[in-house]
């Protein structure tokens, strides 16, 4: 269950409850004990989104700095959750509040095209940090494209990718693979210059990015033509 002393965390799901509520589901932030399935019967996640035919899934925060012990608690309720039928676990990462903007407009394809450009140009200098951190702003303004067009919040790096997964545009081992990668990209960014960034893994992102622009655009033109 999330404090109310974390703000930050009631923030993030406020912003993406509407994501939820657009499948169809009924999202409930520190759900009352009678909306929580029997299975889970004494136990508060911070949120719920319940299905119109029953099941539904639970969601949890994980926070920077999450201790050990909260860690395992977090795969204990995820297999729990695995086991039952019509249900399914999320951890949604939060990271520290925040001086992120809350109102991002949204990208047009023409702009996500010249960045891409830049992100291309930095790479073939050999500029892989940069290219890197350039790049990760088309993927954060992705994942704003693909929650639909009333999204306009910012999200942390992981966050963005958890965004892509969720709206079907990653495969897992992609997933995994730039979830590594945001980790590599907060490092450099925070001045961490032991850590190398690589002329694959630049073009491991330009390759995903093509891939992301091209998917989300054919969905939000089969959903102009419906």
């Amino acid at each position: 269950m999330m404090p109310e002393s974390q703000p930050g965390g009631l923030s993030v799901l406020r912003r993406l409850q509407p994501s939820y509520e657009a499948r169809g589901l009924r999202f409930v932030i520190n759900p009352s004990a009678d909306l929580v399935p029997p299975f889970l019967a004494g136990y508060t996640p911070d949120a719920i989104a319940i299905g119109p035919d029953g099941g539904g899934i639970i969601i949890e925060l994980m926070r920077p700095g999450n201790q050990a012990a909260g860690k395992r608690q977090l795969i204990e309720l995820s297999k729990t959750v695995a086991e039952h039928q019509g249900w399914e676990f999320q951890a949604l990462y939060v990271g520290p509040a925040s001086e992120m903007p809350d109102d991002i407009a949204q990208p047009t394809a023409e702009q996500i095209d010249a960045r891409l450009g830049e992100v291309r140009v930095l790479a073939d200098a050999g500029h892989y940090v940069p290219a890197l951190v350039a790049g990760w702003a088309v993927l954060e303004a992705l994942a704003r494209l693909a929650r639909g067009p009333g999204s306009r919040e910012a999200y942390s790096p992981l966050q963005a990718v958890q965004a892509l997964a969720e709206e079907g545009y990653l495969e897992s081992e992609d997933a995994r693979r730039l979830r590594e990668m945001a980790r590599v990209r907060s490092s450099v960014v925070h001045g961490d210059f032991s850590v190398d960034v690589s002329a694959e893994q630049v073009e491991f992102l330009l390759d995903q990015l093509k891939a992301l622009k091209l998917g989300i655009a054919e969905v939000a033109a089969e959903q102009a033509d419906a």
